[in-house]
C-alpha cells in the first residue's frame, strides 16, 4: 500500500539554480546599495550558500574526456527566531547535475566521481526540520536526508573525489536505489544523542528505496511495504578542539538492515534473504608539524551480507597533510593547501564471482583505486585540485587497469 508521494518540479528547482548564483554576483558588484550595519551583528534568522564543483577528467586510453558538474543551493532558517520554535532549524538543498557519465566507459565498481549521476537534472535534496531537546541533547530531525552527511563519514577523506571515500562501498552498493547518498535521498527519521563532551550514538529509519529506480532524474517519496525501510545504528567518539568544533580524532562502529527481502545474487543460491552490514572507521593526528602544518590519517572498514551483494568487504584509508609547504621559506603562499591520498579496496563475494564465472565472465577477487591530489586556494571562494587516480581490475575484470588525470574545480558564493 502507498501511503505518500511527491514529485518536485524540476523546472522550479532549475530556474531557482540558475538565478540564484546570478543574483549573487549582481549583489556583489553593488556594495553601494548595502545598508550599514549594524553595531552588533545578531545571528541571522536565515541565509543561503552555494557551492558549484566540476570535475575534469581524461582517461590513457584515450577514449574518456568528460567534464561533470554538479550545482548546489542551500538555506537554513532559525525556526526560533522566525517563529518562536526554540532549538529549531529548518534546512534546504536544491541540486542541479549536468555533463558526461565516466564511469560508464570505466565500469569501476566503486566509481570515480562522487558528483557523477545516472541522469542529469534539477533535484529537491536534502531538506529537512530538526529541533534538538535543551535539558537531554537529543537532536530529532525529520525529511529528506544524506546518510553520509553523518554516518560512515571523516572529514580526512572528504576532499578524495572517489565515491568510495565518502560512504564505503559495502554500504553504497546496498538497496534497489542506493541507502539515501547523494543523489537520491529517502524520508528519514534520525536521532542523535550526545554521550558525555565527545561520545554519540546516533540512529536513522529510512524509507528503503529513496527516489525512483526507473526515474533517476526525479525527486520522490514512495512510503509502501514492499519497499520497506533502512535502519542504521552508529556509536562514536568525535574530539573537540579549542574552539568548539571537531578535533582530528575521530573513531565509530556502525550496523545497518533492510527491513525487506533482497534476492540473491550468490550462483546457486536461490531465494531471498535481509540485506545488513557492519563498518568500523578511525581518524586521528598523525603528525604536528610547524606552524599550520599537520597530517590527519583515517581508515574505514565494511562487511556486507555476501549472499545478496556482489562485495563483501571494503576497505578504504588514506591521509590528509594540511599547508604541507607552511614551514619553507618562500613557498607558503604558493605551495598547496593540502595534500590528499587514498587507497580503497573492494573485495568481490565468492557467490558472486562463481555467479559471473557461470554466466561466462570470470572476474577478479577485488577492485583497487589509488588517488593523490593536492589543492590550492589562490581565492577565499575558489579551490583548484589537480589529481590522479589509478583503477587496478575495474569491475572486476581481470586484465584491466585505467589511470585517470583531471581537475576538481570548486567556486562557492553566499554565506560563509
Amino acid at each position: 500500500m502507498r501511503f505518500a508521494e511527491f514529485l518536485f518540479a524540476p523546472r522550479a528547482v532549475a530556474l531557482m539554480l540558475v538565478l540564484a548564483p546570478a543574483w549573487s554576483l549582481a549583489h556583489a558588484a553593488a556594495p553601494e546599495l548595502e545598508a550599514e550595519p549594524a553595531a552588533a551583528a545578531a545571528p541571522k534568522a536565515w541565509q543561503w550558500a552555494g557551492i558549484y564543483k566540476a570535475d575534469a577528467l581524461h582517461a590513457n586510453t584515450g577514449s574518456l574526456n568528460s567534464w561533470v558538474g554538479n550545482l548546489n543551493l542551500r538555506a537554513d532558517a532559525d525556526a526560533g527566531q522566525l517563529f518562536g520554535w526554540a532549538g529549531t532549524s529548518f534546512h534546504i538543498e536544491a541540486l542541479l547535475n549536468h555533463g558526461g557519465k565516466p564511469n560508464q566507459l570505466i565500469g569501476s565498481t566503486q566509481g570515480i566521481s562522487n558528483i557523477e549521476v545516472a541522469e542529469g537534472a534539477a533535484r529537491l535534496y536534502a531538506t529537512w526540520l530538526e529541533h534538538e531537546f535543551a535539558e537531554s541533547g537529543t537532536r530529532v530531525l525529520f525529511g529528506l536526508y544524506d546518510l553520509n552527511s553523518e554516518f560512515y563519514s571523516t572529514e580526512a577523506s572528504a576532499l578524495l573525489i572517489n565515491p568510495s571515500f565518502g560512504i564505503g562501498v559495502d554500504a553504497s552498493q546496498s538497496g534497489r536505489n542506493g541507502p539515501s547518498v547523494f543523489p537520491n535521498l529517502g524520508l528519514t527519521l534520525r536521532l542523535r544523542q550526545a554521550l558525555g563532551a565527545s561520545h554519540y550514538v546516533q540512529a536513522a529509519l529510512i524509507d528503503g528505496v529513496p527516489g525512483d529506480p526507473a526515474h533517476p532524474g526525479r525527486t520522490v517519496v514512495k512510503l509502501s511495504r514492499e519497499d520497506g525501510a533502512l535502519g542504521v545504528l552508529e556509536f562514536g567518539y568525535q574530539e573537540r578542539g579549542e574552539d568548539g568544533g571537531n578535533g582530528p580524532g575521530h573513531w565509530a562502529l556502525g550496523a545497518w538492515q533492510y527491513s525487506a527481502q533482497s534476492p540473491s545474487r550468490a550462483h546457486g543460491s536461490a531465494g531471498t534473504a535481509r540485506n545488513h552490514g557492519i563498518y568500523a572507521l578511525a581518524q586521528g593526528l598523525l603528525h604536528q608539524g610547524q606552524g599550520s602544518t599537520r597530517t590527519i590519517g583515517f581508515v574505514r572498514s565494511g562487511l556486507a551480507h555476501s549472499k545478496v551483494n556482489a562485495v563483501d568487504c571494503a576497505l578504504d584509508t588514506g591521509l590528509l597533510i594540511e599547508h604541507p609547504l607552511a614551514s619553507v621559506s618562500g613557498l607558503a603562499n604558493l605551495a598547496p593547501q593540502t595534500f590528499t591520498a587514498g587507497l580503497a579496496y573492494a573485495h568481490y563475494g565468492q557467490g558472486w564471482r562463481d555467479a559471473q564465472l557461470a554466466a561466462g565472465t570470470p572476474i577478479s577477487s577485488h577492485e583497487l583505486v589509488l588517488e593523490i591530489g593536492a589543492r590550492w586556494q589562490p581565492l577565499p571562494t575558489l579551490a583548484v585540485q589537480p589529481l590522479l587516480q589509478h583503477l587496478w581490475h575495474p569491475g572486476g575484470r581481470r586484465e584491466a587497469s585505467s589511470t585517470l588525470i583531471g581537475a576538481r574545480l570548486e567556486w562557492s558564493f553566499g554565506a560563509p
